[in-house]
């Protein structure tokens, strides 16, 4: 509806002397609560002064009269049902007269009257009464005009509208310009905005996937990761098989880079859920070597599962007023795993990365719920699935070997017939025949002195490295998936120019 008229209209509902329902002895008709079935109704009603129904034998129940439920019901229907086309397009005229379609034509939706019967959980004498009202008020059609369908004209079709997220988009358009070319720190607006983004997370529901808030870890539907790192000559990979924990984790602070959830200096931990979407993030280039290996996580955390808000459930009543608002945040929700993993040009990351980087800040800053991580997929492989884990959940724990364990590692080996050398990867762990110490702590960089380690906030470990899953991928092709359009080429003669016969003081 949503035109002036119907404003005015509802307007007029609300007013004193509206005598447009049916009525016993002259006094109007009422409803009481046990005619009632929407949940959100009947409180509403439960409220009001106990008396006689007009429809049922309760003498002496909450009750409210059929015109003002009328209003409700008008109220309801202005923010979240359309009245659907009485007559066929143009297009569907076409295709209803063409013998070679099996086309015919009909009205979408449903009727008005078992629509209002559905909404409300009523009888349909009471729905009844509810659309005469309602019909009267509305009827603005010109007497003379036979054919032009009202507002809840008896024969009238409804169906639900679709919700729009328009003040949200708007919204996050402008939390990416404060933080692209305004404020990135501190940033009180993008604080407001991600607090209204986020509200309720750990009650957010998918239709299909459950929560969007997921417990990971033992025992648990994602329990694993698959971590890959790439290596361009012999030695930084033999380096990176003495230390697999150090190399393969996640990197000390101050050399860590700057990605898709996190800023340049602050260690996170990227997997994934299948070795094959854990390479193709790497974007390995042909003749390198890339090593993955597999963590368990060893302790219950929680993840964010971005793609459980592509199926949001919104529950709630079209009576409450909030609602409809409540349901344009969800359609936001909706869209927001596809605005967080946009794919983004390499000379843009720096820029575009910023409001992902942001969305992850605070979600690893929240309190309640506490988030350890988010489940998002993958850019670059298209169909796999991607974690990363907060600075917080992002600590691998130390291979619990003895300080005296020796390390040695081999990547290449000889043909002693033809003296070729060939990739022979070998990890040999050697520990002394009677131990006679343990290592309790082993700090991830033994010959360094690390100060970001001792400045930094005690972390639980999170993460178990399996060293039997180390492989190493010797890179020979990268495939491209493309979608390729032709290029229209337009040949026209070029026109001579002609001036206006007209001057600018003519217009």
């Amino acid at each position: 509806m949503g035109s002036n008229t119907a404003a005015q209209n509802l307007s007029a509902l609300k007013g004193v002397g509206m005598g447009g329902g049916k009525v016993h002895d002259d006094e109007p008709k009422r409803v009481c609560v046990a005619c009632i079935g929407e949940d959100f109704l009947q409180k509403q009603i439960g409220d009001e002064t106990a008396g006689e129904c007009s429809y049922c034998d309760e003498i002496n129940a909450p009750r409210i009269d059929v015109e003002e439920l009328a209003f409700r019901v008008a109220e309801a229907f202005e923010g979240h049902y359309e009245r659907t086309a009485d007559e066929p397009t143009a297009f569907e005229y076409a295709m209803q007269r063409d013998r070679e379609i099996d086309y015919d034509w009909e009205r979408e939706g449903d009727p008005v009257l078992d629509v209002i019967a559905d909404v409300v959980g009523c009888e349909e004498s009471i729905a009844s009464d509810i659309l005469e009202i309602l019909n009267e008020k509305y009827d603005q059609r010109d007497p003379s005009d036979s054919y032009d369908e009202g507002e809840f004209a008896f024969d009238s079709y409804y169906r639900r509208k679709k919700a729009s997220s328009g003040d949200w988009d708007e919204l996050w358009s402008r939390l990416e310009h404060a933080l692209k070319h305004e404020s990135r720190l501190f940033n009180h607006e993008a604080l407001t905005i991600l607090n209204s983004v986020f509200a309720g997370l750990d009650k957010t529901r998918s239709r299909t996937k459950g929560l969007a808030l997921v417990t990971a870890g033992p025992g648990k539907e994602i329990s694993a990761l698959y971590r890959a790192r790439e290596f361009y000559s012999a030695n930084s990979l033999q380096s990176a098989l003495l230390k697999p924990v150090e190399e393969l984790g996640p990197p000390p602070g101050r050399i860590a880079k700057a990605g898709r959830m996190n800023s340049a200096g602050i260690a996170v931990f990227y997997g994934a859920l299948e070795i094959e979407a854990a390479l193709a993030e790497v974007r390995p280039v042909v003749g390198s070597n890339v090593v993955t290996a597999k963590f368990d996580i060893i302790r219950p955390i929680n993840l964010l599962d971005l793609r459980a808000l592509e199926g949001l459930r919104c529950e709630g009543s079209i009576f409450d007023p909030r609602y409809a608002k409540e349901l344009e945040r969800h359609d936001f929700l909706q869209t927001l795993s596809e605005r967080l993993v946009l794919p983004v040009m390499p000379n843009e990351q720096d820029h575009e990365y910023l409001i992902t980087q942001a969305v992850a800040d605070y979600l690893a800053s929240l309190q309640k719920p506490n988030v350890d991580g988010i489940i998002f997929p993958s850019v670059q492989d298209g169909v796999g699935v991607n974690v990363v884990f907060f600075h917080k959940a992002a600590r691998v724990e130390s291979l619990s070997f003895p300080p005296s364990t020796k390390f040695s590692a081999q990547v290449v080996g000889y043909d002693l017939d033809t003296g070729a050398d060939y990739p022979w990867y070998t990890l040999q762990i050697d520990q002394s025949a009677s131990p006679t110490e343990t290592a309790d702590v082993i700090l991830p960089f033994p010959n360094t002195c690390d100060w970001s380690l001792i400045h930094a906030k005690h972390r639980e470990p999170c993460l178990k490295l399996d060293l039997q899953t180390l492989q190493v991928h010797a890179i020979k092709a990268v495939k491209v998936k493309s979608k390729a359009q032709n290029v229209m080429v337009r040949v026209d003669v070029a026109r001579s120019y002609v001036k206006s016969p007209f001057s600018d003081d003519d217009f």
